[in-house]
């Protein structure tokens, strides 16, 4: 067992604020979604079929692939952060991260019997490398991380396409999963979604990060994170604006050119799995360079402009992004599964997103309250107390009481 450290650590607030804009992206995603269960009503007149496929292609343009990115860099982050304040105090803490991984993972597995797009397991199984990303040095981690978003397996296969006659790409395995797993979803009840998701689920989940390549790209960003956290910008403003401004000019101009070949590909590839393979492959640079001009736009906008003010409103729901994205689904899913209300057969994209909106102003409002009066969210207190292996970490905030000034004599005396 390790001491709890009953006082919450200093925040970087901007990593929280950072932390919300990702998961207030990934709610509306997975709104238009309907939480991983892509059916929509039939009959919707011409004019809402049109506006659905706008409003989903705009939020996907935004955030599918990009709130991941930042997500994962700020995974990385975060377990530096951890290490680094454990060291401080003494302590190793590499492999009791892996107990916390532990932790998250059976979190996460609960959460995703119900819900199979739950990326807690993910962030679980890619996490474990950090542990030994932690005993490399930054040149080599930063090569490593290089390699990995270059998807070489993807590269590998279309290589082999142009010099191996004959060759044939394998199939992808996510659909055939996702096609068996869809019929609990809008027939069947409550058991019959759970016992889907026990296995099938996760290997809808598994294969569909294996086949598009996000695994690679997780991992990738842990290990940039990581970089990050060792270089301390996020403690350092001018360090994080300056570093901010290079991501902005670079991902401007990464994303022109590699969105340019990603359409081209679109036009001159015939359809087929070569072409799916191909602008797969781009599309993870498109993501790369977009989480890029994200990143140091919001950084920049937070630090020099007036809406700070109101992207500090994010830094609650940042603080409680566990919380806040495992009651996500145990809302909305119910909402849209047949097990439930069955509003997939109700409510398209447009609405489906709108109401997502709503959720989450009513969840940052909720953050809000909660934080005020207590120091962490349900279950960051739950993951952080198991972790410790200790239950005496604070949850409620005590009102502070003014000390006798005899007794904050005595106490100055003593440190």
């Amino acid at each position: 067992m390790i001491a709890a450290d009953t006082a919450p650590a200093p925040r970087i607030e901007i990593v929280d604020a950072l932390r919300g804009f990702a998961l207030m992206g990934i709610l509306l995603l997975h709104s238009g979604e309907h939480f991983d269960f892509y059916v929509f009503p039939p009959n919707e007149p011409g004019w809402l079929q049109v506006l659905d496929r706008r409003v989903f292609a705009t939020v996907s343009f935004l955030f599918a692939g990009k709130s991941y990115a930042i997500f994962a860099m700020l995974f990385g982050l975060s377990f530096f952060i951890l290490l680094d304040r454990a060291a401080r105090r003494g302590v190793n803490f590499r492999w009791r991260f892996l107990w916390r991984l532990t932790v998250l993972g059976i979190i996460g597995y609960v959460h995703s019997i119900l819900y199979c797009g739950d990326i807690l397991t993910i962030l679980a199984v890619l996490g474990i490398p950090l542990v030994w990303f932690y005993a490399l040095s930054n040149r080599t981690l930063a090569w490593l991380s290089a390699v990995l978003l270059l998807q070489l397996p993807f590269l590998w296969q279309l290589a082999r396409i142009y010099f191996q006659p004959g060759y044939v790409l394998p199939p992808t395995h996510f659909g055939a999963y996702y096609g068996a797993i869809y019929p609990a979803f809008g027939q069947g009840g409550i058991l019959d979604v759970f016992r889907a998701n026990l296995v099938d689920g996760q290997l809808a989940k598994w294969w569909w990060m294996i086949d598009n390549g996000r695994w690679l790209q997780m991992a990738a960003l842990f290990g940039c994170g990581l970089i990050l956290g060792r270089k301390r910008i996020f403690e350092n403003p001018p360090a994080y604006v300056r570093l901010a401004w290079q991501a902005l000019v670079i991902g401007v101009f990464a994303f022109a050119l590699t969105y340019f070949v990603q359409e081209y590909l679109r036009v001159a590839v015939p359809r087929g799995p070569v072409r799916r393979l191909a602008v797969t492959t781009m599309e993870s640079y498109v993501h790369l360079a977009q989480m890029l001009v994200w990143v140091g736009g919001f950084i920049l906008l937070y630090h020099h402009t007036r809406l700070r003010g109101l992207l500090r409103l994010l830094i609650p729901f940042g603080r409680m992004s566990l919380t806040c994205y495992v009651t996500q689904a145990l809302f909305w899913v119910p909402v849209y599964y047949n097990f439930g209300f069955g509003l997939y057969r109700e409510l398209g994209q447009f609405y489906s997103i709108l109401a997502g909106a709503g959720f989450f102003v009513l969840q940052l409002a909720a953050a809000h309250w909660w934080l005020h009066r207590f120091h962490y969210g349900p279950l960051e207190w739950l993951w952080r107390s198991a972790t410790l292996g200790s239950w005496t970490t604070p949850l409620r905030r005590r009102p502070a009481v003014a000390a006798e000034p005899v007794q904050a004599v005595a106490n100055c005396t003593t440190l």
